[in-house]
Formats: structure tokens, C-alpha cells, sequence
């Protein structure tokens, strides 16, 4: 699956999420029946331009849209509650005459507008075992959210939690489906795991099914300034996956030093729907945030595997993940690193804003195949927990020549509030 995010690293650089973290007040009621625990809302305006050089500059694409969503969770009755969510994207007539010229990216398949039930879901909580059951958010390291556009990724998934063990968290689950912008069929509706699948890796599955995809992960940060993950994915007749990382922290007098290494395998399995797959993937990252606001890092990754990286369902897990390209875009053997900076202007009196460069290059083995760099650049300023604007800018360069060249422009207002 292509991957179009912004960078991790640039993420990282900018010091927070895309989308400022909801505000968790109690909702008012009135009288003395409370059935609801809160709800909570979000509206948001994006613009996207994507526009290539030389000869293919006809298939510019554009678009602007307003969208958003309204919460509502109920209160727990014997350790269950369930929740509810609406999504809508509205393209407010704005958009080109020519339907070639519109981005997809914002929209259903039509390149329309559009309403959705984007989650429902009962919760289940009884001492440290949690289960979660229906159209949810999910974000692991292969089917994540992604929320870089006007509606993230949502999935139809089981999930049982348990965090007996302290610092220990373990997951068992299952995903059967999936909508939002990177299900590769039609982001308002949830789709099955195989048509995803089908879309994004251009296959033909001649109508097998993979029944879903089962996980089990372990995560572990009992440790102080230590982080370690380990999760499994089975897809039936397609792969099977296994992803570890391990992280590191070391507070220091002048700076903050964090290194992270990753590893991702998959092999082919069954009926191998989308033919072979051998991958194996290693990664290394390192950032230094310095007091004064300033933030520099620097990513690695190959991939030694006859097939290339293996994709996923949302942005992916790999450190040098940038706007646009992904060491999973080779499609082969292949490396990638990234270099960045990010400077954090609270210091300078100018709180919440936050920016960042990063330079990065992805090359095949067999550098006729495939050789791009990219740049990206990427600025975000929080007004508090409401209020949030985002804007990254991606210059892709195909040294090939077999694509033109070219960029992107990202930018995302959303503002966060409570119905009280």
C-alpha cells in the first residue's frame, strides 16, 4: 500500500499529534438521568494541492473541504458502556469542474461529500481486562488511523486487553474491516480486509476471503526510560507478519537522547493472494531535543528481503517514513535514511508553535528501479487544546526520471469542543 503521511520524524520534530488530543469534561445533563458519560466533537477545514512537473502536469489535483465528527459515550453499567460516533465530509461546492482536477484523497470514490458511522462499538471493563467489540480506531504498527486528512481510518475489530502484569500490556484481536481515506475502495464504508487488500496491492483475490486479520501484541515499559513491543499478525492465505521494536531514553544535563531499533518480518502463507512475499526489515533511529527548543534526528532502514517492506493497513511503522515516500514504496531490496530538525518555539514566547525540516532518500539495490529523494517541511501551532493548524509541504524528487517530480501541500484546521 502507497503510504502519503506526514513523517513520523517530522511528527516527532513538531512535538505532538496532528490533531490536538480531545478534551475529556464532564457532559451536562439535565434532572437527575445521566445516560451519557460525555460528548465530545470535532470540526475541521483541509486543503490539498498536489502538483507535478514537466509533462504530466495535467494531472495536477486539488481540493478543499470541511468535515468533522460528534462522540457520544455512554456511562458504565457493570463494567460496559458503549459509544457512538458520526462522521461528515462536506466539499462546500468549491471544488474543480473538471472531476480529474479534484483529490481524491478527501472524499468517497465518487470524490464527493459524505456521511458515515465511523464508530460503534460496546466496551467491556472488569479490573485490568478490557474488551472492546466493533467500528473503532485502532492504531498498531501494520492498521492504524492515519489521521493526516479530513477522516481517519477506522476499523470493524475485537480487541481484548489485560494489564495484569504491571507495565505489561497484552492484546489479542481481530480486524475484518475497514473504512477511511487508505481503504483503497471507498472511505465512507467499511470494507473487508480482502478488498482493502485487493485495492491497495492492485491483486486479484478471485473472490477468496482472508477471513480477517488476527493479532496478538505484548508491550512492556516497566522500566524506566524503556519501551519494548512485540506483536503478530496473521492474514490468512497472505502473510505472516511479526514486528518488534525497542526504545531508549537518557535525560541528560544539555539534552534529551532517544534511540529506537525496529525490526519487521513477513512471509507468504496458503493460497499467497498477493503472490510472494518475503520481507525483512531492520531499522535505527536517533533524536537529540535539546533545552533550547531545538530537536535534530536522524533514521535508517533496509530491507534485505527478496520482495521489499511489507505495507499495511494506514502509515506503517518504519522510522524513515516521510510525507510521501516509505521504504515499503520500493517495492524491492532496497535502504532508506532521513536526516531533520525541529525547533519548538515556546522559549522565544511563541507557545505551541512548533516547525521542522527533513531531508531523506529511498533507493532499491538496483538504483535504476528506484531512487527518490524527498523533502518536507512542516509546521504546526496549538492554541491551546482547541485549536489546532497544521501545514506540511513534500518536494519528491525521482532521480530515474521514469516519474516526473513533484510536490504537495497539506493544510489542516481543527478545532476541538464539548456539547455541555
Amino acid at each position: 500500500m502507497q503510504r502519503i503521511i506526514i513523517s513520523v520524524s517530522v511528527a516527532a520534530l513538531i512535538a505532538g499529534q496532528l490533531i490536538a488530543e480531545e478534551l475529556q469534561l464532564p457532559r451536562k445533563t439535565i434532572g437527575q438521568v445521566k445516560p451519557l458519560e460525555h460528548t465530545e466533537a470535532q470540526i475541521r477545514t483541509g486543503y490539498i494541492n498536489w502538483d507535478a512537473e514537466g509533462k504530466n502536469s495535467s494531472s495536477d489535483t486539488h481540493a478543499f473541504a470541511v468535515g468533522g465528527h460528534v462522540h457520544l459515550d455512554s456511562k458504565r453499567w457493570n463494567g460496559i458502556m458503549a459509544g457512538v460516533e458520526g462522521y461528515f465530509v462536506e466539499d462546500m461546492g468549491l471544488q474543480d469542474d473538471d472531476p480529474n482536477k479534484v483529490n481524491g484523497d478527501f472524499f468517497d470514490v465518487n470524490k464527493e461529500g459524505f456521511a458515515a458511522l465511523s464508530q460503534a462499538f460496546i466496551d467491556g471493563k472488569w479490573g485490568n481486562t478490557e474488551v472492546k467489540i466493533g467500528r473503532q480506531r485502532v492504531d498498531t504498527p501494520h492498521a492504524d488511523s492515519d489521521d493526516i486528512r479530513m477522516m481517519p481510518n477506522y476499523f470493524m475489530a475485537y480487541l481484548l486487553t489485560n494489564t495484569d502484569i504491571g507495565g505489561l500490556t497484552l492484546t489479542l484481536g481481530k480486524i475484518d474491516q475497514m473504512a477511511g481515506w487508505e481503504n483503497g475502495v471507498n472511505a465512507r464504508k467499511f470494507v473487508s480486509v480482502e478488498k482493502t487488500l485487493e485495492a491497495n496491492m492492485e491483486k486479484d483475490f478471485q473472490g477468496k476471503s482472508t477471513n480477517g486479520i488476527y493479532l496478538a501484541s505484548a508491550v512492556y515499559e516497566g522500566i524506566e526510560n524503556l519501551s519494548l513491543q512485540a506483536w503478530y499478525y496473521d492474514i490468512d492465505d497472505i502473510a505472516d507478519v511479526v514486528y518488534l521494536e525497542a526504545g531508549y531514553e537518557i535525560p541528560t544535563d544539555f539534552a534529551t537522547l532517544s534511540f529506537a531499533l525496529q525490526y519487521d518480518t513477513a512471509s507468504d502463507r496458503g493460497d499467497k493472494l498477493t503472490g510472494d512475499i518475503d520481507s525483512s526489515t531492520w531499522g535505527v533511529s536517533a533524536e537529540a531535543g535539546f533545552e533550547n527548543g531545538l530537536t535534530l534526528t536522524a533514521a535508517y532502514n533496509s530491507d534485505n528481503g527478496d520482495t521489499g517492506a511489507f505495507g499495511s493497513l494506514g502509515g506503517g511503522p518504519f522510522f524513515t517514513s516521510l510525507e510521501d515516500q516509505t521504504i515499503d514504496a520500493i517495492g524491492q531490496k532496497g535502504d532508506a535514511w532521513i536526516v531533520g530538525a525541529g525547533y519548538d518555539f515556546a522559549g522565544l514566547g511563541l507557545e505551541g508553535l512548533n516547525v521542522g525540516v527533513v531531508y531523506g532518500s529511498f533507493e532499491a539495490d538496483d538504483i535504476d528501479a528506484y531512487e527518490v529523494t524527498e523533502t518536507d517541511i512542516a509546521a504546526e501551532y496549538a492554541l491551546g487544546e482547541r485549536l489546532t493548524a497544521t501545514l506540511a509541504y513534500a518536494i519528491v524528487d525521482d532521480k530515474t526520471n521514469k516519474n516526473e517530480d513533484y510536490d504537495q501541500l497539506r493544510f489542516i484546521l481543527s478545532y476541538n469542543f464539548k456539547a455541555l
